[in-house]
C-alpha cells in the first residue's frame, strides 16, 4: 500500500534485508533450481554492469542507445558461435526462456501462414517432458498442442509415437537439450530428419543446456548433437541467465537462417511512423543486456569451460554419493546437469525424505515422472555443499526408515 508520507531509504533497505530471512540461502547452495551462482566476484560484476544501464531502454537501441545494440549484437554472436551457427544464422535477445519459446512458436505460425502449406487448426507436437512454456505460447495463439508419452527406457521423445501423430496440421515439433524433468537430451538428429521429411518447424529448447553443453563437450564430456548444426533445426533457445551467469532477464532465440528470424518480428505503421520490435516486449531492460555482455566477456571460453567442469564434477560427486546411501538410487540416464533420485526401499518414502531435507534448510525439487523423485539442477555453487548435502540426506533417509514417516506434500504446487 502506498503510504501518505515516504520513509527513509535506510529504514526501507533494512526492512528489505530482513525479508531475505524468509528465503532459502542460495549463496550456500541450498537451492537446486531458480538461481545460478558462482561467487561474489561474478555477482558484483552483474550488479555493476546492470546498474550502469539501469535506466536505458532496449526499445531505443537503434537510435537512442546504440551502445545497447552493440552489446546485444555481441551477446547474440557469442551464442551463435558456440551453438553451431553459420554465416546465414541470426538471433534475438529476449527476457527469458519463456519469451524465446513464445517467439519461436510465433515464428513457426507465421511461416505456416506464409507458405508452410499447413492446414488449420495448427498443431504442435511435444514430448511430455517439454517445457510448459510451449503450451502457454500456443494458448495465446490458438494453436493446439499434443503432448506425447516419453520413452520409458531413456525418457526421450518417443519418435515412433511422434511419427504416428504427424498430420497436415502440425507446424512445429520440439526437442529438449536437456529436458528439465529428467535431464536427458531428445534425439535432435532424428527429430531433424523427421522435420525435413514432413516439412515442419523443429525448435530445440536448449534454455538449460545452451551455455553449458558446448563447454562440457570441449572438456571431453559426451554430449549428444543438438544445436544449429543439426540438419532440420530451424530455431534454438538458450538462456544466458542460466549457465551463462548473466542476471535474470537474458535469453537468446537463435535461427539457423536469418530469413526465419523475420517471422518473429512485430511491426506496425501508426500515427508516429513505424513501430517495430524483434522481441515480444516494448520497453526492455538495458541492464539485462549490459550484464550479459559484461559477464560473457569477463568469463570467455576458458571461464565457461572451468565452470562447466565444476558443474559436471559436482554432478559426479553427488550422484556417486547418493547411490552409496542405502535405499536410494539415481535415475538413469541423465546427460548433463540435471538428475533425479528415487527410493528403492519400500520403507523409505521419497517425499518424506524430501520433507526431512526441507526441515534441514534445503529447498527440494520434486518430480513425479518417470518416478516420484527428488531432482537437482546442479551449478557451481553446489561444489561447496556436496559433503553437507550427502550427510543430511543420509540422516534423513535413516529417520524416515526408522520412524516410518509419510509425506503430505501437495504435488499440485510447483
Amino acid at each position: 500500500m502506498l503510504l501518505a508520507n515516504g520513509r527513509a531509504w535506510t529504514e526501507v533497505r533494512a526492512e528489505m534485508e530482513s525479508f531475505k530471512n524468509l528465503d532459502f540461502d542460495w549463496k550456500r547452495g541450498r537451492l537446486p533450481a531458480y538461481i545460478y551462482y558462482l561467487n561474489e566476484e561474478i555477482l558484483n560484476i552483474q550488479r555493476e554492469a546492470y546498474s550502469m544501464y539501469i535506466v536505458e531502454n532496449g526499445l531505443g537501441k537503434n537510435r537512442a542507445f546504440p551502445s545497447l545494440k552493440k552489446m546485444e549484437n555481441d551477446v547474440i554472436q557469442t551464442g551463435l558461435s558456440i551453438l553451431g551457427a553459420s554465416d546465414q544464422s541470426a538471433g534475438i535477445f529476449t527476457s527469458g526462456g519463456t519469451e524465446s519459446i513464445l517467439l519461436a512458436v510465433k515464428a513457426a505460425r507465421e511461416w505456416a501462414k506464409h507458405g508452410g502449406k499447413k492446414k488449420k487448426p495448427y498443431k504442435i507436437l511435444l514430448s511430455e517432458t517439454a517445457h510448459p512454456a510451449f503450451n502457454r505460447a500456443a494458448g495465446l495463439m490458438e494453436i493446439e498442442v499434443e503432448r506425447l508419452p516419453m520413452r520409458e527406457d531413456d525418457f526421450k521423445f518417443d519418435l515412433d509415437k511422434l511419427r504416428s501423430a504427424l498430420d497436415d496440421n502440425v507446424i512445429m515439433i520440439v526437442g529438449s537439450a536437456p529436458n528439465y524433468a529428467s535431464g536427458t537430451f531428445d534425439d535432435v538428429g532424428a527429430l531433424g530428419q523427421i522435420a525435413s521429411e514432413y516439412d515442419v518447424w523443429l525448435h530445440v529448447d536448449a534454455c538449460v543446456g545452451g551455455f553449458l553443453a558446448p563447454f562440457a563437450r570441449m572438456n571431453g564430456r559426451s554430449i549428444p548433437d543438438f544445436d544449429l548444426r543439426v540438419p532440420g533445426v530451424r530455431s534454438l533457445s538458450a538462456d544466458v541467465h542460466k549457465y551463462g551467469f548473466a542476471a535474470k532477464g537474458a535469453s537468446l532465440l537463435l535461427f539457423t537462417s536469418s530469413d526465419d528470424k523475420t517471422f518473429a518480428h512485430f511491426a506496425l505503421e501508426w500515427a508516429r511512423g513505424t513501430y517495430q520490435s524483434e522481441s515480444n516486449q516494448g520497453t526492455r531492460a538495458g541492464g539485462a543486456v549490459a550484464c550479459a555482455y559484461a559477464v560473457t566477456n569477463v568469463l570467455g571460453e576458458d571461464g565457461y569451460r572451468r565452470l562447466a567442469k565444476m558443474t559436471t564434477d559436482t554432478v559426479d560427486r553427488l550422484t556417486s554419493g547418493i547411490n552409496d546411501i542405502g535405499g536410494l538410487e539415481v535415475i538413469r540416464p541423465y546427460e548433463l546437469c540435471i538428475f533425479a533420485y528415487k527410493s528403492v526401499d519400500p520403507h523409505v518414502e521419497i517425499n518424506a525424505v524430501a520433507d526431512e531435507m526441507g526441515s534441514k534448510g534445503w529447498f527440494i525439487g520434486r518430480s513425479q515422472r518417470p518416478a516420484p523423485s527428488i531432482q537437482m539442477a546442479v551449478n557451481p555453487v553446489h561444489a561447496n555443499i556436496c559433503d553437507e548435502y550427502l550427510a543430511d540426506l543420509s540422516a534423513s533417509v535413516a529417520k524416515v526408515r526408522t520412524m516410518g514417516l509419510k509425506s503430505h506434500f501437495d504435488h499440485s504446487t510447483y
